[in-house]
């Protein structure tokens, strides 16, 4: 008899399993939509921060209802679109009665008799309450997503302490689960059912968890704290949201289902629209939070395929699966060899000399310089890479260094710049602006006039970094650039060349030029063209080297974008020429500067690695493609030690008699991260984990070599909410916050404040590399 029970229950749920595998399959979109969402939110380093700067955000009383409302919207789509896909409903669907139409045709012909077989049962009852329950899925593991960024971030409250995220989504789901039983979701609705005045009690528990929610993001001072509240704004909306399908019959009885079904598919198909737009007008995506773009370009891709599918049915073909295959022949085969992401190449007129050469010649400009000090540092800069984070942080330390030195860091003690990612384009975007100062003899400042738009910042590169580089990124990947990618229709500028062009709008804000484009559009050797023209007035003009830094795709081969030739100097040896090797398919080619900076910091996916057609492979169309310098040397301390020891011979060789007056020092500019040591990890998800690590250990094995004497690091500061001009007044630390710095292309304000609050902190360390205390 136990035996038998035991065969019975394992026969029931094999028929329940297999229908709930069924009715996923109807819903697969939904699914893939939920699916992508949730490796956004919990498994990308960029994306997972994003949460924080939604948090953060000047306008959170705009982005955190805008970004609520895109869930809602995402979570109705869900749970009402597969209703078009039944044959009782899309056979009497026009194109000019789609926005009001009822999808709710098949419920009449299904069986509503009580002995009904246990597998008709399921069928019918999980075709009505799957679609709901991976809506409210959706709306718990974007909830959860903030549980899991809270204890990612090391942030510690009542939720982190008694909540383990991954737990709590797997309780959540399979709650969501029980559901699709029909016996006990019936024995739920009676049990409520049984309560007085439900009517009542399922309106006012709507109202409220609305109420609260409004309430919550009130309270919003951007402090890690509010986490906590964005948090359980966004479980209380998935309540919300839960509560009310399941009693949307009642609710349905109150208000037009024409309206109904009207606005949602009309709130869908608005979506898609405003993506087009964004996707024409690319620049308003940067107004808006990356995380509400994010939603967009997701649900529009929903959207489409919606379309795809409904249309499929009306005329008996599979086209959503028709479009797929065809998109990835197409891809795959027709399109490879596109044109799209190759880099805009330039000619040059600047002819590069060794760096032997350059050396003796950096040396003998500064020699009477050097000669009238007690201590002359020189000084090697290796940024590490981190989006924004990093390029602000390197762009303050040479700003700060700069201004406190009145120029004379740049002119004289600085010999080299290298980094990677985003450390590097800190460096660029400096050294542009004091590279054009120097050529033009003037004087230039990095300190922001307080009379500005932001006078709450201190540092031109602040409001630099104060803007959205993220936006548009996203946009180009899952809009028009995918759209290249399958039709090859059209030219546009593609993704990568629309950070630049942000880049380049930004910088000269503060940084003019007689160039129409800016600064960072000028041609790459420009700043060290006729360098040692026999016409030169000023030797002190010869500036610092400027290395930029990528990776060859095809070989995974360092690669140098250098001012200067090195290829038969030992300690660079390997390291790939990045010129020569573009000299040999496109003699007197280069790039701007803004192109450099962006190959070097092509964060996967958001940023495509650009492409230089390779002439010299016969009969091939075959093109180099330039990664991010990460992969191989997240700090570019390898171009820095290689760099020493050139000096170093060149100084021995060449003034012997300057050798102990010169103080050589490498300035790490780094995040100051603790990583703790990964647990013991399967033999499954070991080798993972081992890539996932190895660029982390690799740069931190740079770092040792450099040494950290010199490290300037960047660590989370404590600074008030909002700009106080009487702050000195406030003796308690309740009032001040220290906000995490997001890893990431968009940077909050009150992040920037905090990275300006530690320069603060490190300007004595700062003038102690500048030896400022033993001039003479």
């Amino acid at each position: 008899m136990f035996v038998s029970t035991i065969l019975h229950s394992f026969q029931l749920f094999t028929i329940w399993f297999k229908t709930l595998l069924g009715e996923l399959l109807n819903n697969f979109i939904s699914v893939a939509f939920i699916l992508a969402i949730y490796l956004a939110l919990w498994h990308f380093p960029q994306t997972i921060d994003l949460l924080l700067i939604l948090n953060q955000a000047d306008a959170f009383i705009f982005e955190v209802p805008l970004y609520f409302i895109l869930l809602l919207t995402s979570a109705f789509l869900i749970w009402n679109i597969p209703k078009y896909f039944y044959y009782h409903n899309y056979k009497d669907i026009k194109w000019n009665n789609l926005i009001g139409f009822i999808p709710n045709q098949h419920y009449r012909y299904q069986n509503h008799k009580g002995n009904t077989r246990y597998s008709y049962a399921v069928k019918i009852h999980m075709r009505k309450t799957v679609p709901r329950i991976l809506a409210t899925l959706l709306l718990c593991i974007t909830a959860i997503s903030i549980l899991n960024a809270m204890e990612r971030f090391g942030l510690r409250n009542t939720y982190t302490y008694f909540l383990n995220p991954n737990n709590t989504l797997l309780l959540c789901i399979l709650g969501l689960l029980l559901l699709c039983e029909p016996r006990l979701y019936k024995f739920l609705q009676n049990l409520f059912y049984k309560l007085p005045k439900t009517n009542l009690i399922a309106f006012t528990i709507s109202v409220g968890l609305l109420i609260i929610i409004i309430s919550l993001g009130t309270l919003n001072t951007q402090t890690e704290k509010d986490l906590g509240n964005l948090f359980l704004s966004n479980c209380l909306l998935a309540l919300f949201f839960l509560s009310l399908t399941l009693n949307s019959y009642r609710v349905l009885q109150r208000i037009s289902k024409n309206i109904f079904y009207g606005t949602i598919l009309s709130s869908g198909l608005l979506v898609l629209v405003a993506f087009i737009v964004l996707n024409f007008i690319p620049e308003w995506a940067s107004k808006i939070n990356p995380l509400s773009i994010l939603v967009v370009s997701l649900l529009s891709l929903f959207m489409f395929s919606f379309i795809l599918i409904l249309l499929g049915k009306k005329i008996k073909l599979p086209l959503l699966s028709i479009v797929l295959i065809v998109s990835f022949l197409s891809s795959e085969y027709l399109t490879k060899d596109s044109d799209h992401y190759h880099l805009t190449l330039k000619t040059t007129a600047a002819k590069r000399v060794s760096m032997n050469e350059y050396m003796v010649k950096w040396i003998q400009s500064r020699k009477e310089t050097i000669e009238s000090k007690k201590v002359f540092p020189v000084l090697l800069i290796s940024a590490e890479g981190g989006g924004s984070r990093a390029g602000l942080w390197s762009f303050l330390v040479h700003s700060y260094l700069y201004e406190r030195t009145h120029g004379s860091y740049f002119k004289e003690n600085l010999l080299s710049l290298s980094g990677a990612s985003g450390g590097s384009v800190g460096n660029g975007m400096f050294f542009a602006a004091a590279r054009n100062a120097q050529l033009n003899n003037e004087q230039t400042t990095f300190l922001q006039d307080k009379n500005s738009k932001f006078p709450q910042l201190n540092y031109k590169a602040s409001v630099i970094y104060r803007e959205n580089f993220l936006s548009e990124a996203l946009v180009g990947l899952l809009g028009r650039d995918l759209f290249k990618s399958v039709t090859k229709l059209f030219n546009f500028r593609n993704r990568g060349q629309l950070l630049e062009d942000q880049w380049k709008r930004s910088h000269k804000t503060f940084f003019t030029t007689n160039d129409k484009e800016g600064l960072l559009a000028k041609e790459f050797m420009s700043f060290y063209k006729d360098l040692f023209s026999p016409t030169l007035t000023n030797e002190l003009q010869i500036p610092p080297l400027l290395f930029v830094n990528t990776t060859h795709t095809q070989t995974g081969n360092y690669n140098i974008i250098s001012p200067v030739t090195y290829d038969l100097l030992r300690p660079l040896k390997g390291m790939n020429d990045f010129f020569s090797n573009l000299h040999l398919s496109h003699p007197e080619a280069s790039i701007d500067l803004s192109t450099a900076l962006r190959i070097n910091a092509s964060f996967p996916f958001i940023t495509p690695v650009g492409e230089i057609k390779n002439c010299n492979v016969p009969s091939q169309d075959w093109s180099d493609q330039f990664a991010d310098a990460g992969y191989y040397d997240n700090i570019g301390g390898t171009v820095s030690i290689g760099v020493e020891e050139i000096f170093k011979k060149v100084l021995q060789d060449s003034f012997p008699e300057l050798v102990r007056k010169i103080r050589i020092k490498h300035v790490i500019l780094v995040n100051d991260e603790e990583r703790k040591i990964a647990k013991t990890e399967s033999q499954l998800a070991a080798p993972l984990t081992t890539l996932r690590n190895v660029r982390y250990g690799h740069t931190q094995e740079i770092v040792q070599k450099l040494g950290e004497r010199y490290a300037v690091k960047l660590r989370e500061t404590t600074v008030f909410p909002w700009k106080q001009e009487d702050t000195q007044n406030h003796d308690s630390d309740e009032l001040k916050i220290k906000p995490v710095l997001p890893l990431g292309r968009y940077l909050s304000t009150i992040a920037i404040r905090s990275m300006e609050a530690r320069l603060q902190q490190v300007a004595p360390q700062l003038d102690k590399i500048m030896e400022l205390d033993n001039d003479n």
